[in-house]
């Protein structure tokens, strides 16, 4: 061979190909493994960011905002998403003439639940602080007529939100009524804050 004559053989192309090959499975298998977890958090954050942002929206505009997970009054909370809307009149439902935008698609949220992971799957028995989970129904959301009312002083309803994935995570948003928001996660043990 001349020092002109330069190049790879195909037995080295062939194990080149299977060392990338090998480590695109790894990779696959550990972005698979990840990628529920993300997704629970992503959510979980998600939610938070509303909640902050309806409390904000109800002081700034001096009228009762509320963040409704029944959209359409049919007890499914999948079916629509959450609701952010201002109630100017008072009446405690959404007219026409409200403002309103649907902030969180819940069926939007591959592998994300709105309730507690399963208990028989080893899923909490309890929320965090000893709480009843099934305070509001057992749909994953203990406020009344599942929505959170902000207040313009910066009060709200008092509940607690529950979302899972398929691993076995349970995170846990908990609103006291001054408006602290507590963050909560189960996974298979204890309760911890988050």
């Amino acid at each position: 061979m001349t020092s002109r004559e330069r190049g790879a053989t195909l037995t080295q192309l062939l194990v080149t190909m299977g060392v990338v090959g090998t480590l695109l499975l790894i990779g696959a298998h550990q972005v698979n493994q990840w990628l529920p977890h993300y997704r629970l958090q992503a959510a979980a954050r998600s939610l938070l960011v509303q909640i902050q942002r309806a409390r904000l929206q109800a002081i700034q505009r001096g009228a009762a905002h509320y963040l409704d997970f029944d959209v359409d009054g049919d007890g499914c909370l999948r079916s629509g998403g959450c609701l952010l809307w201002e109630d100017l009149n008072g009446n405690l439902r959404k007219d026409p003439l409200e403002r309103g935008e649907t902030v969180l698609d819940f069926l939007a949220l591959p592998g994300v639940w709105l309730k507690p992971y399963p208990q028989e799957l080893g899923g909490p028995s309890r929320g965090p602080h000893d709480t009843e989970l099934a305070a509001g129904g057992s749909d994953g959301v203990t406020f009344t007529l599942d929505r959170i009312k902000f207040n313009p002083n910066g009060t709200c309803s008092a509940g607690t939100i529950y979302l899972h994935n398929k691993r076995g995570r349970t995170y846990a948003l908990r609103l006291r009524s001054h408006g602290l928001i507590q963050f909560w996660r189960h996974e298979g043990r204890d309760w911890e804050e988050w």
